[in-house]
């Protein structure tokens, strides 16, 4: 037993089942006791880190009785359970207390949703059920009785006061009002959080810092670990610095790959619709009446003579009768994927909008949906020098060739191309470029034979400043696609792999 238990007399582990049971089982870890060195605690992570997914306690939590721990427990749950429950959620109010900064920081805007959180998690228990006040108050209760209470901490103890008509110390601050208004429509409408979030950490700002907020902003999938695999939606409407900002409130930023989740998570919003050509067949079925009309080869002599002894036409003559139906196409061999990125200086950068932000989107839904259809990708990423991942099963190595920018110069790698197409004959060859391309014909040979081993599927965008003589020699290789429009690329990439994959064996060019 460990040491810490022994010195209460009830079991911690007693209380969180009793607090699973509040809330209907919830499908969360047991927690742990954290040691008195504090091993095993998150670094930065706050009051009640979770490392090894787990909620973790110490001592001292433990010290302050069953009722305090009970409340403690029911507060973490229903943060997982109802708000801001998801990663998603908790996203979305990241960026709406970004919004609400003055000057937006990631860590005064996750002290804040923390904060918003806890107001509305804390007044859901208290709306559920009248008879939990008292224990729901334990923990504000607590912070009262702090010596020299910051500013913040006063403020939202005296609204929760009025709000929640508790006994707390009274604030006769204007920003007591201000937050009644925000929260006068409730806590159980979704759909006003956002905003109620974005008000509050506009007030609130002036107050930082203080006790609350601290920590973490927990949801299920910080909880589950699986936090940095979770797709983020609302990408597809966020430049990648704000995209950078949310993930920094969510405690999700990293030196490198936060470019790749942008691209990767507005991907998820992109449908391919999997329509697979279906063809129709003959079988046979039940014997039918084989009549004069009928071909003599139709007819069935043994089955005949087997019901009479005399052959009668139309009477005691049977032929085999043959049924036609739709059936699916048979299994054909998906070609593998090889993806040639333009990122030179004409493509523009990795910003919303440009050429190079719609190239590269592209680029990663075309190489996801092959990999999910079993194929291997490949990926060459070019300007003046280029960079290369050979065909392999890693789609996260392939992506990190695509986010790359050299924003130089437009060589084209066609040796490095024609070796790849070579290692797999019949692979499709995806290659999105501006055309303005310097080096063409002395690449020519390569790039020409590349495309006799591969499916060669060029989209020239910027059709304005398109290089003609360019255009026109790429058009000998395989299919092109003009793109007229930068808002139409995504899509007919989509349509290419789609039809690749989905029943054809291979990019027809006729």
């Amino acid at each position: 037993m460990d040491p810490n238990q022994q010195k209460i007399s009830w079991n911690w582990a007693d209380v969180w089942n009793s607090s699973r049971e509040n809330w209907h089982w919830p499908l969360l870890p047991q927690p742990c006791l954290g040691s008195p060195e504090g091993r095993g605690e998150v670094k930065g992570g706050g009051e009640y880190p979770f490392p090894n997914y787990r909620i973790t306690v110490d001592q001292k939590t433990l010290d302050s009785g069953p009722d305090y721990l009970e409340n403690l427990f029911d507060h973490l749950i229903v943060h997982y359970i109802f708000c801001p429950r998801s990663l998603e959620e908790a996203g979305l109010l990241a960026l709406a207390a970004l919004k609400g900064l003055e000057k937006p920081d990631p860590h005064r805007a996750r002290c804040l949703v923390n904060v918003f959180t806890d107001i509305v998690v804390d007044s859901f228990r208290l709306d559920r059920s009248s008879a939990d006040s008292e224990k729901v108050l334990l923990g504000w209760k607590r912070l009262a009785g702090q010596a020299a209470l910051p500013p913040l901490d006063r403020v939202v103890l005296g609204f929760l006061r009025d709000y929640w008509g508790a006994n707390l110390p009274s604030c006769s601050r204007p920003e007591v009002d201000l937050l009644a208004r925000i929260f006068s429509p409730g806590i159980r409408e979704r759909s006003l959080w956002q905003r109620q979030c974005r008000q509050t950490a506009k007030i609130l700002e002036p107050f930082l810092p203080g006790i609350l907020g601290r920590g973490q902003i927990r949801c299920l999938e910080i909880l589950n670990g699986s936090a940095k695999d979770a797709p983020l939606s609302y990408a597809s409407g966020l430049d990648v610095s704000q995209f950078e900002e949310v993930l920094a409130v969510l405690g999700l930023k990293s030196d490198r790959g936060d470019l790749k989740r942008w691209y990767r998570d507005q991907s998820y919003s992109i449908k391919i619709e999997e329509r697979p050509r279906s063809r129709r067949e003959s079988h046979p079925s039940a014997p039918v009446k084989w009549r004069l009309t009928d071909p003599c080869s139709e007819l069935d002599h043994a089955y005949s003579l087997s019901l009479s002894p005399r052959l009668i036409p139309g009477v005691t003559t049977y032929k085999r009768g043959t049924e036609t139906g739709a059936m699916a196409p048979a299994g054909t061999a998906v070609p593998d994927l090889l993806v040639v990125l333009d990122s030179s200086r004409s493509m523009e950068g990795p910003k919303m909008g440009t050429k190079t932000h719609k190239a590269t989107l592209a680029a990663f839904k075309a190489c996801w949906f092959a990999h999910s259809k079993g194929a291997e990708v490949a990926a060459i990423n070019f300007s003046e020098k280029y960079l290369l991942a050979p065909w392999t099963r890693d789609l996260g190595a392939v992506e990190d060739v695509l986010v790359e920018f050299f924003s130089t110069r437009t060589h084209i790698p066609g040796k490095a191309i024609r070796e790849l197409a070579e290692e797999r004959p019949g692979c499709l060859i995806i290659c999105i470029t501006d055309t303005h391309i310097q080096n063409l014909y002395q690449e020519w040979d390569d790039i020409k034979k590349a495309s006799e081993a591969g499916n060669f599927v060029l989209f020239c965008i910027d059709q304005a400043y398109r290089d003609k003589h360019v255009e026109e020699a790429l058009a000998s290789l395989g299919r092109v696609y003009y793109i007229n429009r930068l808002e139409d690329l995504v899509s007919l990439v989509v349509e290419v792999a789609g039809r690749a994959y989905c029943g054809e064996s291979f990019i027809s060019l006729e």
